[in-house]
């Protein structure tokens, strides 16, 4: 666990470094980069997700073009993203959600917390999917 600790810091440093050379030629719509995480409950193992979303070819997101198509349509603000209508079970396994860093250039910090992963990704689309 320090490990994933340790190595969410570093990234999160990289981040505001990359972050302040960039804001010396922003972009048409601002500069994006946004540390995304997944912390599942104890019940799927404690699994921790992280990655990177800058919606520019090249991060590390796997669906980055929807997931910023998503982003986009929201202002990337977690409480306006509904759901998408599938059906899922009452299993209670929490999944806390945080998405910090940069969105057009505006800052980004929010952590929200969803029953189980089934409603997370029924409510944030493509993402959390990663």
């Amino acid at each position: 666990m320090l490990k994933r600790i340790l190595a969410f810091v570093a990234l999160f440093a990289s981040l505001l470094i990359v972050g302040g050379t960039a804001q010396a030629a922003p972009s048409a719509h601002g500069d994006t980069a946004l540390v995304l995480t997944v912390q599942y409950s104890d019940i799927e193992n404690n699994a921790f997700k992280a990655t990177v979303l800058t919606c520019e070819r090249g991060d590390s997101h796997p669906r980055r073009a929807l997931a910023c198509a998503t982003l986009a349509f929201t202002g990337a603000d977690l409480q306006t993203m509904r759901a998408d209508g599938r059906a899922c079970t009452f299993i209670h396994a929490p999944v806390e959600v945080s998405m910090f860093g940069f969105w057009r250039g505006e800052p980004v910090n929010e952590v929200h917390t969803y029953p189980n992963s089934c409603v997370m990704l029924a409510h944030t689309g493509a993402v959390f999917d990663f």
